[in-house]
């Protein structure tokens, strides 16, 4: 049997790459004559930059940038193979697993350092940007991102505003001043985890502001925080918009041409997943936590769409498995045989999860037959 190995990495745990040669070990101390091919994929969260790099032979630059809460940090940006496109990741600046939950605050973590780290590869001489906007800590609408680009939120007697989605509530004007650097983009393009709207229930705030740290009130006040952003902006609210605490409509400003994709959809196209999809006769995909948002365009529902067209199987391993959870609809229908899970509860040891994945790995591959026949 061939098998096609794609995980996304664990959320807090091991990232894709380990993931990948974990589930492949375990799997050939049950089965040592199947053929693995392992290819780790992120969907514009988390470890994006890194899969892109690795899948077109780029290179990192360190950068000292603004973290979510405005101090320097010491973080990165990505250059391609091609030696023109830079890929600028929201995590590695603004991320959610940069700060401890009781530093988690949505109202006040900024984007600022995204927009400092495009100025840096600009700089370097990049023409075609790649900005993977998952696994943010912030909810400022890119308002961060676009001060640090010169569309900076003043006050009426002028003053800058604080960073924070608190602090667009103080603004009353928006002065654009373009950095100058920006006249040599040629492309952009937005690689986007989730397809949430800005405001509302299906909102950045009310659905992912509570695991940023967010209360009810503080949703609330979140969602009108944005939707004065959109007033200031001039901008109407888009599919997307949502995607990581409002960020897209930052970027949008400033970039008027961007587009916007599923950024699982751009990382299985430049890691050639398609092709290997030719050779598989199963698929293995895996992350942290398998869920309703799962199936909203993350990691495994963008490979069980492409196992799907391609009509191969597909085997899930996840570090959690949410209850009563459907997989029987739409393309995931016949595709997604089984689902296992490595935990019935969180873990945080790193350790104790690479221990649970090996075993959950081994008990998918001593009943695959009867799994894939099913």
């Amino acid at each position: 049997m061939h098998i096609l190995i794609a995980p996304d990495s664990h959320k807090g745990g091991p990232d894709a790459g380990l993931v990948a040669e974990t589930i492949a070990a375990a799997w050939r101390t049950i089965r040592p004559t199947d053929v693995m091919t392992c290819i780790p994929i992120a969907d514009g969260g988390d470890g994006t930059a890194d899969i892109l790099r690795k899948a077109t032979g780029g290179k990192t630059y360190p950068l000292r940038a603004p973290g979510p809460l405005g101090t320097d940090i010491d973080t990165d940006w990505v250059l391609l193979g091609d030696g023109k496109t830079a890929v600028i990741e929201l995590a590695r600046t603004s991320g959610l697993a940069m700060l401890p939950e009781s530093l988690r605050n949505p109202a006040m973590t900024s984007t600022r350092g995204m927009g400092t780290a495009i100025l840096a590869a600009i700089a370097h001489g990049a023409t075609d940007l790649i900005l993977t906007v998952g696994g943010s800590s912030s909810n400022d609408g890119g308002a961060g991102l676009a001060a640090a680009l010169g569309y900076r939120l003043t006050t009426t007697t002028g003053d800058a505003v604080p960073d924070g989605a608190l602090g667009i509530l103080a603004a009353s004007n928006l002065q654009i001043t373009p950095h100058p650097l920006l006249e040599n983009v040629r492309s952009v393009r937005v690689a986007l985890d989730v397809q949430n709207p800005l405001t509302g229930p299906n909102g950045a705030a009310a659905i992912y502001g509570p695991q940023k740290g967010a209360s009810s009130d503080d949703i609330a006040t979140l969602d009108r925080c944005m939707e004065y952003w959109l007033a200031l902006t001039g901008l109407e609210s888009f599919t997307g918009a949502g995607a990581a605490g409002g960020t897209p409509v930052g970027i949008k400003l400033v970039f008027p041409n961007a587009t916007f994709e599923p950024g699982i959809s751009l990382v299985l196209d430049a890691c050639g997943v398609d092709k290997a999809l030719c050779d598989a006769d199963l698929v293995i995909t895996s992350e942290g936590r398998f869920d309703q948002q799962t199936l909203m365009g993350k990691a495994i529902s963008g490979v069980a769409t492409r196992a799907a067209a391609a009509g191969v199987p597909v085997i899930v391993i996840a570090g959690m498995v949410e209850t009563n959870i459907n997989i029987s609809r739409g393309d995931y229908k016949y595709i997604i045989r089984h689902v296992e899970a490595t935990s019935e509860r969180p873990v945080d040891d790193i350790d104790v999860r690479i221990t649970n994945l090996c075993a959950a790995t081994r008990r998918v591959a001593r009943q695959i037959e009867e799994l894939l026949h099913r």
